[in-house]
């Protein structure tokens, strides 16, 4: 099967992608047909005007976007960059050995948190993934952190009002959180609402041992006092597991973070200071970080700006 595959009107294969479409409602679908990432409707509308692609339509007036597979990689960067998930649907038997119409399946999500491609990562700075969630009963809060390219796994339990601002020291790509809550995020951040019960913290434990093979968590340094990070944790593990059903068999175990053993600088004396960022956006040679920065590659860049924040 070569080419820009053709499909009359309310043929099974239309009936194939509105199925599997259902199932990945708030992502566009990059639905492989030959050589060709096809999208319809809405995805081929947004796709269209955010790629600058050509918006035909079938015969039956369907609203029609394709990109190559080949150069597939360049468009999904641009994707992610606005803020979108891509949900990659991919023909999963040969076409010259299916009877009827080719097996499809879904076998990633890419989403700006979620990303595992170099030439999409923003280079010297860690791309987080960050799932937030709020004590019900006490003061504390908790958040989890994973960074996917490098497979770095944090923890942190934190006073419920200190939150926001220890959220914003990872410059999150993405936030996971539970629905209905409310949390105060940068503009550009993907928020991501999930079940509250997917932040259980005695379902979170149970996940946490069985992914890393540990009898309990105290092994990690985890407590009773770190409930609602642990439930953050297993929301997070929960969420990446439906992005990637490979697995991610480079994930490290969690590291436990304790706030109140450093003096963490807060983001109006960073964005002062102009230790990462200018003050004057595009400005160029400004920073503390461009100044000391003399690291050969992506993770020294990475781990030297870790050390001035």
């Amino acid at each position: 099967m070569t080419g820009r595959a053709a499909d009359p009107v309310g043929t099974p294969l239309m009936q194939q992608y509105r199925e599997i479409k259902s199932r990945h409602r708030d992502a566009i679908l990059f639905f492989r047909m030959g050589d060709f990432y096809e999208m319809f409707f809405d995805d081929a509308q947004l796709a269209a005007r955010i790629l600058n692609i050509t918006l035909t339509a079938r015969g039956d007036g369907v609203p029609l976007a394709g990109v190559p597979v080949k150069a597939a990689a360049d468009y999904l960067r641009q994707l992610i960059a606005a803020g979108h998930r891509v949900a990659i649907c991919e023909q999963v038997e040969d076409p010259k050995l299916a009877k009827g119409i080719v097996r499809r399946e879904v076998i990633e999500t890419i989403t700006p948190g979620a990303v595992l491609d170099e030439n999409c990562l923003p280079g010297t700075r860690n791309n987080f993934l960050v799932a937030v969630a709020s004590g019900a009963e006490s003061s504390a809060g908790g958040l989890a952190a994973i960074d996917l390219s490098t497979g770095e796994f944090l923890l942190e339990t934190i006073a419920s009002s200190e939150l926001a601002e220890a959220v914003g020291r990872f410059s999150p790509a993405e936030v996971v959180f539970p629905a209905e809550t409310e949390l105060a995020l940068e503009d550009g951040v993907l928020r991501t609402p999930r079940d509250k019960w997917e932040f259980d913290a005695d379902l979170a434990r149970t996940e946490l041992a069985r992914r890393f093979s540990l009898a309990s968590l105290d092994g990690l340094g985890l407590g009773p006092e770190d409930q609602t990070a642990v439930g953050a944790a297993g929301a997070l593990l929960r969420y990446i597991a439906e992005l990637q059903p490979s697995g991610l068999p480079h994930l490290r175990r969690p590291a436990v973070r304790r706030s109140a053993r450093h003096l963490w600088i807060d983001e109006m004396t960073r964005r002062n200071l102009e230790l990462v960022e200018p003050l004057r956006a595009g400005a160029r040679g400004t920073t503390l970080l461009e100044v000391l920065d003399t690291t050969v590659t992506p993770m020294g860049g990475r781990l030297l700006r870790q050390w001035l924040l």
